[in-house]
Order: C-alpha cells, then structure tokens, then sequence
C-alpha cells in the first residue's frame, strides 16, 4: 500500500516517531493500515496494545485500570527511549495519552486526539460521557456498560458492535471479530494531572464526522480557534483508522509539515 498525498513530499524530509495508541476494546492491530502507510513514508510507528486487550487479552481481568494502560504506553516510550513522539489517542485512548502527557511531556512533540475524550485533571472517562452528550444518551451507553459488566463478565464490558460506531459495512465483521472484552474499572478511574502536559503545544483534534450520537463534537467545538490547537475533520465513522487509513496518515503528517 502506498500513501498517495500531495504534502507527502515535504512531510517525509524528516522522518519522526508516531505512537499510535488505540480506543477501548481495539488493540494496535486496529492502526494496520495507517502504520503501514506512515512506515512507507519513512517515519517510525509504534503500535502498543493496552493490558487485556488484542494480543495481550491473556492477561484480562476486573483488576485492569485505567493507571495500567497509560503505564503501558509509559513503558512503551521509556523501553524504547523515545523523543520527539508524535502520540496519538483514539477514543479512550484520549484518557490514556493525556495521562501519558502529564508524566513524559519531555518526550512529547504532539498529542493527537482521534475523535478521542480530552479530560480534565479528576474526570474519568464516565464522566466524560455525561458531559458531552445528552442526559438521554449518556444513560443509555453506561447503563450498558454496568449492566454486562456487574452481571455477566465478572467486572468486563463487551465491546460495542462496530455497526453502533458507523464503521464501513466490508470492515465490521473484522472489527467485531476482533474486539476484546475491557475492564469497567477502566471507564470509571478518575484521570489525576499535575498540569505538566501543558508544556505541549502542538496539539491536534481530528472530528471523524459520519456517526452520531458523537460525544466528540462537544470537543471540536471547543478547541476550535484556541492556541496551540488544530481542528480536522473526517468523514467516516468512529474508527476513522479503519474506514480512512490513508486519509488519517495524510493528516498525521501534516503535522511534522506545520511544524
């Protein structure tokens, strides 16, 4: 597969590191296509799976919080003795590189949310729920959560079908068939920052626009016009590096252009 993109030119001068981290449910299988795309034009791309999850589903339990996960892309970038990261977050994963953010911000070029929660210091990713979409809707995605995970998957939430996310018809199958039971804990760890994150300033939101209902217009809208943000939109449905993997690789090395 290669990447066909007017900007490729003057994006791959200088080859950077992207680690792509993935939403609930998925694992770095989910980034195949982008990855694929971003090594082709000569960057360096990471794709790590959180505890529980993917490949490392083995290792699934109640226990498994939202603290695990952002250790795991922590020990991603420490392992690896990563700099200059271009750290990207999808959904979930929002909660994850912000948590990230905070503890290795020397390590951290650019964060970049993929139709993905920002939090704020002491939200977790429930409240995140509630705050972004209506009282109808909110209720309506946790009372599912709790309800499958307190009664019947000893503390796990089942994934949401893809069809619910707007995924394209020919790729639903492969996401369904691959999504992994996730620890509720996950979803209600409160998210706590020290407010050192803010040293980034290169930050990126991406609006995958063809699903609804979306809780992540309430942040597009929202960092639209502020320093140190970008705002670009997608056309597809919620996993955006599964219905546009080329398109989201464009995008990601626009980045490494504006700056």
């Amino acid at each position: 597969m290669v990447l066909e993109s007017e900007n490729q030119d003057s994006c791959t001068k200088e080859p950077s590191t992207f680690v792509l981290v993935h939403g609930a449910w998925h694992g770095g299988w989910c980034y195949r296509y982008t990855a694929q795309a971003l090594r082709e034009s000569g960057h360096t791309v990471y794709t790590p799976t959180f505890t529980g999850l993917g490949e490392r589903a083995h290792l699934n339990t109640y226990a498994v919080t939202l603290e695990t996960h952002i250790r795991d892309v922590c020990g991603v970038l420490d392992a690896e003795e990563l700099s200059n990261v271009i750290l990207v977050g999808h959904s979930y994963g929002g909660m994850v590189i912000t948590g990230v953010a905070d503890r290795m911000s020397d390590r951290i070029k650019t964060l970049v949310y993929l139709d993905a929660f920002v939090p704020e210091h002491a939200q977790s990713f429930n409240d995140c729920i509630q705050l972004t979409l209506s009282e109808e809707n909110a209720a309506a995605y946790l009372s599912a959560f709790q309800a499958n995970a307190m009664v019947d998957n000893c503390g796990l939430t089942l994934p949401v079908p893809a069809a619910a996310f707007n995924v394209e018809m020919g790729s639903r199958a492969w996401i369904d068939r691959r999504c992994t039971p996730q620890a509720f804990a996950t979803f209600e760890n409160q998210l706590l920052l020290t407010g050192r994150g803010a040293a980034i300033k290169s930050r990126l939101f991406i609006l995958a626009e063809g699903w609804d209902p979306s809780p992540f217009p309430y942040y597009a809208k929202r960092f639209i016009g502020k320093p140190d943000w970008r705002v670009s939109k997608l056309p597809c449905g919620h996993d955006a590096m599964v219905d546009m993997p080329l398109e989201l690789a464009a995008l990601l090395m626009d980045v490494i252009a504006d700056a």
